[in-house]
């Protein structure tokens, strides 16, 4: 009998409106660059990017581990959230130094 709140549904549409509008939204940010004036926002571009990347890498090297913590009921809604934040928080301390790379490389791309 299913229950009268389906709670692993309201986790997928959740989880997967997340990864669709990430990527979305990045290409939108993107395709609205092209004047001198918008060298802050490809950085603001390329440390979204950056950020998700690393968001990736903790979510598949959390796929590795056995943690028992992170087997709960809400730790499965909220990892992601949570997963986000680790993620915006490596790269606001520095992080891999992928999004000066990709803005190096993107800025003559763009004229900028």
């Amino acid at each position: 009998m299913a229950s009268v709140l389906d709670t692993s549904s309201i986790y997928n549409t959740y989880y997967n409106n997340i990864n669709s509008s990430t990527g979305s939204s990045l290409q939108s940010k993107l395709d609205s660059m092209g004047t001198p004036e918008d060298a802050d926002k490809l950085m603001e571009v390329c440390k979204d990017f950056e950020s998700y990347f690393v968001q990736k890498i903790i979510e598949e090297s959390k796929k590795s581990l056995e943690n028992e913590d992170e087997k709960g009921e809400y730790m499965q809604y909220f990892s992601t959230m949570l997963n986000q934040s680790y993620a915006d928080a490596i790269v606001d301390g520095g992080g891999l130094g992928l999004a000066q790379q990709l803005y190096d490389s993107m800025k003559t791309q763009y004229n900028l």
